[in-house]
């Protein structure tokens, strides 16, 4: 908190006027992810593309680096490895070899004979193009699924105005960060798929921030041009803004820098989905409001009603 007193706590940036540039730049990025998604398309990983699982059990603590090791040595390809259910149960998945049903039975058999004496092997199975198919399609259907109820959370909590706005902002932060594994090739799987939906929780939240203290501007200064009512709810929130989005930053850097090749994909996404939600908030969702006019009038209208209301109890 000492820090805090560094930063200006009262700025007067005319955010809405610098609209037409951040409409322009994230329309570049936009067309920019849907051109490398149809010509690289993702580069899907063992949970989306099939292949070989197995999971491991032993009667002491198993190395996860060291199990790693063993299995790239092997030459098999893209592997993951991780702890299932405490440190002495290992899931490793491989993605799937070339050849029939005999090249996969030779491929758990180097598995297994890398890992060494000791491991009981509860559970061995292929997952077929089938089975990653249905996944792939549930999780982006889950993605979907979060996006709309922000927008109905936002629209019940706020207005319908409210709510589409920060839909196309989620939705926005969700595209870029999704160009991030178009783009670099790195693996898209269902931890890929946890981030973005991390990613839209965080995004929109920022979004409610800025939106809450619009509405009670609205209501405060009922004579103000709306857009001047942007800029002063977004400048009133910016210093919040930026500390969350570094404070968050702080906490998933060292998970980025750190955290080897099996965090990797993920933090990276959640960082650059820090920084474009950040920007969003900022930026595209409260000046989105600027085109929909109704907002006011509405606004104008309730108070209206609510005036006359009590005028007739009274």
């Amino acid at each position: 908190m000492a820090l805090a007193k560094y930063f200006p706590h009262s700025t007067k940036i005319d955010f809405v006027g610098a609209r037409y540039f951040a409409f322009s730049l994230t329309g570049i990025l936009f067309v920019a992810v849907l051109i490398s998604l149809f010509v690289r398309g993702l580069n899907y990983g063992i949970d989306f593309e099939g292949g070989i699982l197995i999971e491991a059990r032993h009667a002491e603590r198993i190395d996860v680096a060291q199990v790693r090791t063993k299995i790239n040595a092997l030459g098999l390809g893209d592997a993951q490895i991780q702890h299932a259910g405490g440190d002495r149960a290992v899931v490793i998945r491989v993605e799937k070899p070339p050849g029939d049903e005999t090249a996969q039975a030779r491929a758990i058999d180097k598995i297994k004979t890398a890992l060494g004496p000791g491991y009981n092997f509860v559970r061995q199975e292929f997952v077929g193009p089938k089975v990653s198919a249905t996944l792939f399609r549930d999780g982006m259907i889950a993605v979907g699924i979060a996006l709309i109820m922000i927008a109905i959370y936002v629209a019940i909590r706020f207005e319908w105005q409210f709510g589409l706005a920060g839909f196309v902002a989620t939705a926005h932060d969700v595209t870029m960060a999704l160009g991030v594994y178009s783009i670099t090739g790195l693996e898209f799987d269902l931890t890929a798929i946890a981030a973005l939906l991390t990613l839209a929780g965080y995004s929109i939240n920022e979004t409610i921030v800025i939106f809450d203290r619009l509405r009670e501007n609205m209501r405060r200064y009922k004579k103000t041009d709306f857009k001047e009512l942007v800029n002063i709810s977004v400048n009133q929130n910016l210093f919040r803004t930026m500390m969350t989005g570094g404070a968050t930053l702080i906490a998933v850097l060292p998970m980025l820098i750190f955290g080897g090749d099996s965090l990797f994909a993920f933090t990276l996404a959640i960082v650059f989905g820090i920084v474009v939600g950040t920007y969003s908030a900022i930026y595209v969702s409260s000046s989105l409001l600027i085109y929909m006019p109704t907002v006011r009038r509405w606004r104008e209208e309730k108070d209206e009603k609510a005036i006359a209301a009590e005028k007739a109890r009274a």
